[in-house]
Formats: C-alpha cells, structure tokens, sequence
C-alpha cells in the first residue's frame, strides 16, 4: 500500500530531466500501435492498493511545484497544474510528458477515461491539473510518474481560467466565437468528437448572443448524443430553445437524450412537445412511436420474447425494450439491508419483472467480460452522472471493506467524482453473469463459459437464498424474472447469486468471501441442525460416489448391472445420511447427482419403473412434494404443494420429461402428458418465456 502523508517518503534524490524524458517518450511514440481502432487494454484496479478519489475542488487546494512530489505518496490537500509538452502514448492509459510554471518536467499518466473525453489522449499544449496526485516509482531507478487512476482527479483547463499561472498561460487559442464553433465544426466532420465538444463550450463562453447561442447548443446536443452523454445533451438541447417554431429541434434531441438514460415518461412528454410543433416530422413520429412502445412494456409487462430472441446476432444483444418492475418494490428487508418485495400476489411461471440492463457490455469472453464491464461502468458514471445516484448506492461489501467518502457522483470542478475502487467493489458483489440467451444456453450442444457480465440495479436489490421464489433468465442484455411458487402481496423476492453447491459449510463460504454474509435460508438453517460427524458422512460418501462414476451422468450405453448397484448401496447409505426431522420438507442436494445417475442408468436399460422410482428421487431432492412411487399424483401441483424450500433448476425439467417418458411407455399416457405439461412451465421458469422442450436435446 502506498504511502498517504507527505512525510512518510522523501523527495527523490534524482529525477530524469525533460530532455530524457521527450526523447524515451518519442521513442514509445515510434512503436505505438498502429491500428487506431484495436480495443484499448483495459486497467482494472487492485482492491488492495485502493486509496478515495479527491472530492476536493482544485481551488481548495494548495498548488504545489513538481519538484515537491514525494515517492508513493498521495499528496493530500496538494494540487499540481502543468502544460502537456508531448502528444500521448495511449495503451491502457494516455502517457504524456508535462512541465509546470518553474520548468520542473515529469510524465503523467491517466486512466480510466472514457473515449469520449479528451483526457483520454490529452493533446499537446493542453493545461490540466491534478488534484492530490499520487507520485510512484515507474519500474526503473529515478523513473517515476503521476498515476491518476480516478477519472475525476485530473481536469482539463480552459485556456482562459485564472488560475493557471502566468509561465503557462497561452490565452485563447482562437480570438472569437465564431472561430471556436468553425473549429467545433470541422472536428466534427473529422469525427473527433470529443475535442468538438471541446470547440463548442469555447465559443458558448466566448459570446453571449443568444441567436448565436441557441445553434450551437443544437450542434453541442447532438455531438453529445453521439457520444452517449444524453445528460448533457439533454441539457444542451433544452437551452437552446429560442421560444419559436424551431424549438421541436430541441425536444427532439432532448427527447432522444431522456430515451438514452430509459427515462420513458420524461422522452415522451419532450417527444410529443416536438410532434406539436412539427407535426408531421417522420422522425418525430418514429421515436414517438418507439417511447410510446417502451411505455406500454413498462405498464403491462407484454413482450414478444420469441423476435427479441431471434433479433440476437453476435454483433447486437442490446434490445430496445422497457423495463417491466410494477410487480416490485425496493424496501428494507429482515435478512440483508435492502430486499425486493412483491406488490402483488404471483402464481408459480407468472412474470415478477423484466429489466433491461443498466450497464452490459456486448463481451462474452470470460477472460475480457469483466473488465469490459468496469470499463463501461466508470465511462457512463462520467459521461451520465444521473447514474451515480442508483449505481453507487448499490451494496459494495460488509461494511469496513471500502469505506465511502460520502461524495461519490457529486459534481465538483465540473465533473462528477468517480472512485474506480468503489465501482470495481460494486461490479463485482452486484454484476450477474449473462449467456446470449439462457434457453440457447440449455442445449447440450452450447458453448461453454460464454458468458457476459451485466449490472441490473433493480435486480441487485434482491436477496440471495438457495432456496429462492423466484429465478432469472436472459434474453440478450434483458434479465426475466420468474416466480419458482405462488408468492404473496409483499412477500421478499429472493434469487440465487451463484449456483449453490451441495454441501453447506462449501457454499457458504464462497458467500462469505464474495459478499460477507451466512445465508439463513430454510436450507443453510435447517443443515446446520446437522451434527459435524453426519456432514463428514454425507461428504465423503458423495465424493466415494463421484469418484465411482467418474463425475458423469451415462449416456444411452448400458451400464453394467454391477455398477448400478454399487451405485445404488452408496446412494441408500447418503440418503440414510440425511436426517428425516431435518430433512423434512427441504432439498438434499448431495443425492441429486447420484439419483440423476441412476435415473440415466436406468433409462439406458429401460426399466422403466426404475426411472420413475429415481426421477421422484430427484424431484424430492430438490425439495418438491412427491407422492410415494405407486400413489396417483398430479405433477402440475409440484409448484403449489411444495412448500417455502424447493430449489427450481433445469435438472428438474430433465426429471419431469425422464418421468413423462417412462410413464408413456408404462401405458400410463395421461400422466405423460401432465408430467410434460409440468416440465413446460418448469422450462418457461428457467428460460424465461415459453419453449420447445426439444431445446433440452439439440
């Protein structure tokens, strides 16, 4: 961890001067990559040299040579403000050389900025300053460098503000208004649009003509919206309102910007002040029509899950559709902080909401998704400020784990303080893993550990439980929620953070370490009744019947008559592992795989009264009320007569059609069919929407 005080570390002996400095700094110029559109690398920080962002303004700080900095300190209450002398070396970061009032040189390097901004490659004549700067070693003897990892502890200066001294002031580049909007639009033809963004607010400082005011706001407006800032654009657009007909520009664009941020109502109130206006405008009334879609899939919850599922390339998983969270609310719960609540009863398979992602980037390679997500995290909670109020309120840890300053996404010296540490520990106590698609991510045949990783803050809210009422799916960035059983009006919602495994003492402290609690589901409280010895007792003859079938479920060989009974004696002695009082009305989750196997087994020889006597095995091992094995049942009803504990997975799909298949060919036709009638709503749990169950085949 660095140091934190100016008088832990000394000031270096010996630094490089500016002329080593340019001359190492055109050498890396030289071998820059030279393909401008490659991704950029991607710097996640090390939670464990997390320091706060400043969320001071410069103007309170004291201004500082650079000859002052001391090695790997965080200069608190210090300030530095110097001249970018070199253009920048852009890889994970933007290295540039810079120089202060007194000729002092040294390298500064910036991270964590988003490509629309032009502190992304800071460019050369530019003033910034650095507001507590954090001075460390760069790897090599008298090497060293300002690291600003914050997005928000650097700031780009105007060239006309008074506090940069004297030696650095160059004064307006350009003499007039008009000059600045010229230049605005030629970066904007040139699609440089961040340093147009930079060319318009020039020349709206430099003139206070309102008629040359409001066109340049459009232009500002418009260049935002491409750039994703809708909070700016919005606000641009609304200034440049005039008061006359024109004005449906700017409820257009200010529309367009509310529809950016999902802001619905507002997008359709701003759109229909522009149709008023300018009537039969068709792309008025296309992003009208398109709000007013938006509108009615927040009201109603109605979506065609078929055409977003088939609207899914490799190139595009981000729908254009609302969220749907009427059925919920956000309140104080009795387990875990905040919870998620039900507004309103809800049967089994019905809809509890339906949320498109806050933030997911379109990254399905595991090594890359999660920096991708950070990435894009820290870009729109710079570029969007109106996120930081429901991202960063989000959970980041037991409390002492990060401590808050209190002011994250407060705007000061004009840009809303980021805290990159913050962000990475809400990324990643609250980000979900995401297939392309959960029905696609069924079938045998689907590539594993293509996964992306999202945040969807609603669903964040909600509590972990292994044994949960409702389970989540996806279609492209849009995470569905589906009630498990029947929920009642203000009941807690519950999901699963991570598949939960069989033994309690092993899932619980993957919890403790990836969010600090114990859970306290019916399942974790009701196992821990068990004496120590009987949980060694259940492990090890779990593992003895793992390492016997080599971790695998058969397929369609025939598996020796020998091996089902040894499986079948190791099988009886775990079930006679589990306590009944227990064990009453809740999962066994060791004995699953082992009746999953004989289930196969059993298919595979066609004893078909043995598949039905192990698949009821699975389905009450998995905590769902089932009949003794001769008893006339109604397998609709697993989902209604199970109890607050049964555990919902595809694996119980799979157990229903296995039934559904042996009752058939038992004669036992009608309840075939009610068995598949029960795996089709099991199957629309876990997908998301109603499917074909030959998924589960392909």
């Amino acid at each position: 961890m660095a140091a934190t005080k100016d008088t832990v570390a000394a000031v270096p002996a010996s630094r490089l001067s500016k002329e080593k400095l340019v001359k190492t700094h055109q050498a890396h110029l030289k071998k820059q990559d030279s393909s401008p559109n490659a991704p950029r690398p991607v710097k996640q920080p090390i939670l464990s040299e997390a320091y706060p962002a400043s969320a001071k303004s410069i103007r309170e700080l004291e201004i500082i040579p650079l000859s002052e900095l001391r090695a790997e300190t965080h200069h608190r209450g210090k300030g530095v403000i110097v001249k970018v002398v070199s253009p920048p070396f852009v890889g994970a970061g933007a290295v540039s050389v810079v120089e202060d009032e007194f000729g002092n040189a040294d390298k500064l390097a910036i991270y964590n900025q988003a490509d629309s901004s032009i502190l992304s490659g800071v460019p050369e004549g530019c003033v910034v300053a650095v507001k507590e700067p954090y001075y460390k070693n760069n790897g090599a003897e008298n090497d060293f460098m300002i690291c600003v990892d914050h997005p928000s502890d650097v700031i780009l200066l105007r060239f006309t503000d008074p506090i940069i001294p004297e030696a650095l002031r160059l004064g307006p580049l350009l003499k007039t208004a008009e000059d600045w909007k010229n230049a605005g639009d030629r970066a904007f033809i040139e699609k440089d649009f961040p340093t147009a963004v930079f060319c318009y607010t020039e020349a709206l400082e430099a003139s206070e003509d309102p008629t040359f005011q409001a066109p340049t706001y459009t232009k500002r407006a418009g260049t935002n919206l491409i750039l994703g800032r809708y909070d700016a654009a919005k606000a641009d657009a609304l200034a440049s309102r005039t008061g006359g007909p024109q004005d449906w520009k700017a409820y257009y664009n200010g529309g367009r910007a509310a529809y950016g941020l999902c802001d619905y109502a507002e997008s359709n109130t701003l759109l229909a002040a522009a149709l008023k206006l300018n009537p039969t405008n068709a792309n008025i009334q296309k992003e009208h029509a398109r709000c007013q879609a938006r509108l009615h899939e927040e009201a109603t919850g109605e979506y065609d899950f078929p055409e977003m599922l088939a609207s899914l390339s490799p190139h595009s998983v981000h729908l254009d559709r609302g969220s749907f969270l009427r059925n919920t609310r956000v309140a104080e719960s009795a387990h875990h902080g905040r919870g998620l609540f039900a507004t309103r009863d809800m049967k089994a398979g019905e809809l509890v909401f339906v949320e498109k992602a806050t933030l997911m980037p379109n990254q399905y390679e595991p090594a890359r998704a999660s920096a991708a997500l950070y990435a894009l995290m820290v870009r729109q909670l710079c570029d969007n400020p109106s996120l930081a109020g429901p991202v960063l309120d989000l959970y980041a840890g037991a409390d002492g784990v990060y401590e808050r300053s209190g002011k994250e996404g407060t705007i000061v010296d004009g840009v809303p303080v980021v805290d990159i540490f913050l962000v990475e520990r809400i990324r990643t106590t609250n980000c979900f893993s995401a297939p392309r698609a959960t029905v696609e991510n069924t079938a045998p045949s689907a590539p594993e550990g293509r996964q992306a990783k999202g945040l969807w803050v609603h669903a964040s809210h909600m509590n972990h439980s292994c044994v949960p009422n409702t389970m989540r799916s996806f279609v492209g960035d849009m995470l569905i929620s589906r009630a498990t059983r029947d929920i009642k009006e203000g009941e807690e919602l519950f999901q699963q953070y991570i598949p939960v495994k069989p033994l309690v003492d092993v899932r619980n402290e993957r919890f403790r370490e990836g969010w600090g609690f114990d859970c306290d589901c019916a399942l974790c409280v009701g196992e821990r009744r068990s004496p120590e010895a009987v949980l060694v007792k259940r492990k090890e003859l779990l593992a003895a019947v793992e390492k016997l079938c080599n971790k695998k479920l058969p397929g369609r060989e025939l598996i020796p008559e020998a091996t089902i009974r040894s499986v079948d004696r190791l099988a009886k002695q775990l079930e006679d592992a589990h306590e009944p009082d227990v064990y009453d009305g809740i999962p066994r989750l060791t004995l699953i795989y082992p009746c999953n196997w004989l289930v196969a087994a059993h298919r595979g020889r066609k004893n078909h009264a043995k598949v039905v006597k192990y698949a009821l095995k699975v389905l009450r091992n998995f905590g769902f009320w089932v009949p003794d094995e001769n008893s006339v049942w109604d397998p609709r009803e697993i989902y209604t007569r199970s109890g607050n504990a049964s555990l919902m997975t595809v694996h119980v799909v799979a157990a229903l059609r296995n039934l559904a298949d042996a009752y058939k060919a038992l004669g036992h036709d009608e309840m075939a069919e009610k068995c598949i009638e029960a795996a089709e709503l099991g199957y629309m749990m876990v997908t998301g929407f109603k499917n074909d169950l030959a998924t589960l085949d392909k």
